[in-house]
């Protein structure tokens, strides 16, 4: 029988809800990821279309905060450099 303090919150049922509704059949791990964080940066930058691969890495993104780090610092020195 579980206690009270074993319970999960509606917080954390909520994130693992997204978690899951986020997986796809196919995962990308973080090197995969950081491999084409540059490309999927300047994509984003330009406002271009993603390709698949690059829906990939925003996929990524969504689930891994520090592959998410640095995405956002790699999009600001881009930014920067505009």
């Amino acid at each position: 029988m579980k206690t009270e303090d074993q319970r999960l919150s509606r917080e954390q049922v909520g994130s693992i809800v997204t978690m899951l509704r986020l997986t796809t059949d196919r995962e990308l791990n973080c090197s995969e990821c950081l491999q084409h964080v540059g490309e999927y940066a300047e994509t984003r930058l330009a406002g271009k279309p993603l390709d698949e691969i690059l829906a990939g890495i925003e996929q990524h993104l969504e689930l891994c905060p520090e592959c998410r780090e640095e995405f956002l610092a790699l999009q600001q020195i881009l930014k920067a450099g505009l």
